[in-house]
């Protein structure tokens, strides 16, 4: 028996001595929302969501001349409902970084996705952007702010504050073989500035869905900019197949240390205009410690006659409700825990 904790101990021992060694973390959000929704309709009712709530681990080791190694898994949370989520839902990825770059494979978000995710200030909240901008709106079409399987991405150093980013995937679509000569291959590129107070991107993103017939492509061009308390943000796109144009312009000012107002507006210009929206949403930030943000919003969409976006649908549990040509609307109320 003594042989047996001799034994669990030393593994112990070297398990912790790894650890220490390497650079762990264990993080992870909580969102939870409490909405009061309506499609202008047939339906109107209070719910509760879990809005892209997560726990992920991390690791590194500098493992010589300058290179460092490191991984990354992921995995959603859904608090509201039993629904199962894969722990490497979320953006899960082993790579290598030095000197020259970062250097990843795995499944994560495309530099387009995030692109529009450093100008949104309703981020995975009512009144997100990508209930206009996402380009999912014909049922079953492939959307842009996406994560791809079977990803390649490398991301270049900053120089003086410009570094570009491109991400490929030979099979963006199945988790198994790639299509003969990777037909439904997958591209992501992107040029960034930010330095100061001054953030400015532009990406183009092209899918080869060739099993729905579909070869989708968008280009996005976003900013902000910092002025004292305030920062005002940009983005426009033009996608392709069908030809459509979507803008939106937002901002948020810092009363204090602690309370932050926001609102923005985002519009759809189909190509087909029966498929216009618009969003506006406004919205208050309550900063209460460390980690922990309460929230206020309120969002709407405008919808044109064929059209059926609602601004809740977006990284929430909630769900559509098909309403078609109606203005759907809600208030929120959200706590946001990092850790």
């Amino acid at each position: 028996m003594k042989k047996l904790f001799v034994v669990a101990g030393c593994c112990a021992g070297a398990l912790w001595a790894s650890a220490a060694a390497a650079e762990v973390e264990i993080y992870g959000q909580a969102h939870i929302a409490i909405s009061h929704i309506d499609n202008g309709d047939d339906y109107s009712a209070v719910n509760v969501s879990s809005n892209a709530s997560r726990i992920g681990f991390r690791a590194a080791r500098e493992v010589g001349d300058g290179l460092r190694a490191l991984v990354q898994i992921e995995g959603q949370v859904n608090f509201d409902n039993e629904a199962n989520e894969r722990f490497t839902s979320r953006d899960s990825f082993a790579g290598l970084e030095g000197h020259w770059g970062l250097l990843r494979v795995g499944r994560f978000d495309t530099p387009n996705k995030a692109l529009r995710a450093r100008t949104d200030f309703f981020g995975n909240q009512i009144g997100d952007s990508r209930n206009i901008v996402r380009g999912n709106y014909v049922k079953d079409q492939q959307g842009f702010d996406e994560r791809l399987n079977n990803g390649i991405a490398y991301r270049t150093p900053s120089l003086n504050g410009f570094f570009g980013e491109v991400h490929y995937s030979p099979e963006s679509g199945a988790t198994g073989n790639a299509a003969d000569g990777n037909d439904n291959d997958t591209i992501s590129v992107a040029l960034s500035y930010l330095a100061g107070p001054l953030y400015a991107a532009v990406a183009h993103e092209r899918w080869n869905a060739v099993e729905s017939e579909a070869e989708r492509s968008v280009t996005r061009v976003a900013a902000y900019y910092d002025i004292g308390g305030l920062r005002l943000a940009a983005l426009a796109q033009q996608a392709s197949d069908p030809d459509d144009v979507s803008f939106g312009v937002g901002a948020r000012y810092r009363l204090s240390d602690k309370l932050f107002l926001k609102g923005q507006y985002y519009q759809l210009s189909a190509d087909d205009s029966d498929y216009d929206a618009a969003l506006l949403a406004l919205g208050v930030n309550y900063v209460y410690g460390p980690g922990l943000t309460f929230y206020l919003n309120y969002a709407q969409i405008d919808n044109d006659d064929a059209q059926n976006r609602e601004p809740w649908v977006t990284a929430s549990t909630l769900g559509g409700t098909d309403a078609v040509g109606e203005t759907a609307r809600g208030v929120a109320v959200g706590m946001i825990y990092n850790f």
